[in-house]
């Protein structure tokens, strides 16, 4: 008899009592299966039995202090997960206010959680993230007391030291009303008031009241109090000019937002600033200066090979001239002097023809310690242009091999089998070495490296 897969309609056919006993089993030797469990019958008895075991679970969360091994993190994100899905669906869908109180306490979790786990991946604070904006979501349908809920947002910005808490304002802002509103706005300027002098060092907290009191502004929709938290100097900063200029754009502030920007652009031959660049194209357009936004974003294309630049460019000429204006493009991109910077334009523009002769023609420039491009550069040549692809997998191979790169060596031994994959349809090697050349010359150089050859081995096997 053939097995049968691990399905629903395979499962389903086991029966309800036979599944029934296998959850059971499981849930007495998983804790994570039994807290579902109990979930999911405590949601069939209605929102104040789902609220009342999310309550007891966070509780046992806040209490605890041991560390969380890494084996442990995978499941122990998605119980925390569980937990918000669970108050913003199967609680808030009924009880919202029950909910709101709920998140409010789950939000109050995030530092102790943060405190006992590692988060290099980022994934724990991106559910406590997600939390606030469901704490915004459910605060607009209940409608709590405005003054209460301000007093509740003053005091999380006021403790938001793992940044749990940086879009609460905007989160809850609809909730707010005009009394809550004003009554935070109060709250926020009193304390920033109270601030004592940084001596010119960071001041974290001072930062944060700005920031909410900026996010009420654009709640509001006055630009001017947005600035107004703005000193002189990180005016002259290209990103916060860029912030501003948006804003001033969205309010038909062009003249005013071309000043900022003006103020605010980046130093010559320093790095470029994206958001400034962007701003600075939308304000030449709304100023009627569309000959010199065109201007820009050719020189800077030009300059790093921007392709947002380059594709808002060819809109915006008349038909026709666009066509010679792309082949200019690709024959810059030829030349440029960073070759994996080219070769990168050249496969996100999707024109191989153009990639494989900037192989072909600067193959002594190929980098092969830049995999990231050069591998999937070469997955996307190999069917049309496979000497390129060969090339560049040779240069990740070489370069694996000179530098001893031991963890790569299982990708290099793929790479030689891909290249000898490809020798039979590379009709004409030109100036470069076959493959089976270039096989002899790596094991006469690299021939005691047993790991490589060893991966190799196995692969021809």
């Amino acid at each position: 008899m053939a097995r049968k897969m691990v399905n629903r309609e395979n499962l389903e056919g086991l029966g309800i009592r036979r599944l029934a006993e296998i959850l059971l089993e499981l849930g007495e030797e998983d804790a994570e299966i039994k807290r579902r469990l109990r979930l999911e019958l405590a949601s069939e008895a209605g929102a104040d039995m789902v609220a009342a075991d999310i309550a007891k679970r966070l509780v046992t969360l806040r209490r605890a202090r041991s560390f969380i091994e890494w084996p442990k993190r995978r499941s122990f994100v998605k119980d925390i997960d569980r937990q918000r899905e669970m108050i913003t669906t199967k609680v808030a869908e009924t009880r919202p206010d029950l909910a709101l109180d709920l998140m409010w306490r789950f939000m109050e979790l995030a530092e102790p959680t943060l405190n006992r786990i590692d988060d290099s991946h980022g994934d724990v604070s991106d559910v406590f993230r997600q939390a606030c904006r469901d704490l915004g979501a459910i605060a607009v349908r209940t409608s709590p007391d405005p003054i209460r809920l301000a007093d509740r947002v003053f005091d999380a910005v006021t403790t938001n030291d793992y940044g749990e808490y940086d879009q609460v304002v905007r989160s809850v802002f609809p909730a707010l009303k005009e009394v809550g509103t004003a009554r935070l706005k109060s709250r926020l300027s009193t304390a920033l008031a109270e601030q004592p002098e940084s001596n010119d060092r960071y001041d974290f907290k001072a930062a944060a009241l700005k920031r909410a009191l900026q996010d009420i502004a654009d709640g509001e929709g006055d630009v001017d109090a947005y600035m107004a938290q703005e000193s002189a100097t990180s005016g002259k900063s290209p990103r916060v000019a860029a912030e501003i200029a948006n804003r001033l754009l969205a309010a038909g502030r062009a003249q005013e937002a071309h000043a900022v920007l003006k103020e605010g652009s980046p130093m010559p031959g320093g790095y470029s600033v994206i958001d400034w660049e962007q701003a600075w194209v939308e304000v030449l357009l709304a100023t009627d200066r569309g000959d010199e936004a065109q201007d820009f974003r050719w020189h800077c294309f030009e300059h790093r090979l921007d392709a947002s630049h380059l594709r808002d460019y060819l809109k915006g000429l008349p038909d026709f001239e666009d066509v010679l204006a792309e082949e200019k493009a690709l024959d810059h991109a030829l030349t440029f002097p960073h070759f994996t910077t080219a070769l990168a334009f050249l496969i996100e523009w999707k024109e191989q023809r153009y990639a494989a002769r900037l192989v072909l023609e600067r193959s002594a420039e190929i980098d092969g310690n830049a995999y990231f491009i050069l591998d999937p550069a070469a997955k996307t040549l190999e069917s049309a242009h496979p000497l390129a692809a060969t090339l560049l997998r040779r240069a990740m191979i070489e370069d694996t091999l000179k530098g001893v790169k031991s963890k790569r060596y299982r990708h290099a031994a793929r790479h030689i089998l891909e290249c000898h994959a490809l020798d039979p349809i590379i009709e004409d090697y030109a100036a470069f070495e076959n493959h089976d050349a270039f096989v002899e010359r790596i094991r006469a150089n690299h021939g005691r490296k047993t790991g490589f050859w060893s991966r190799v081995a196995e692969r021809t096997g």
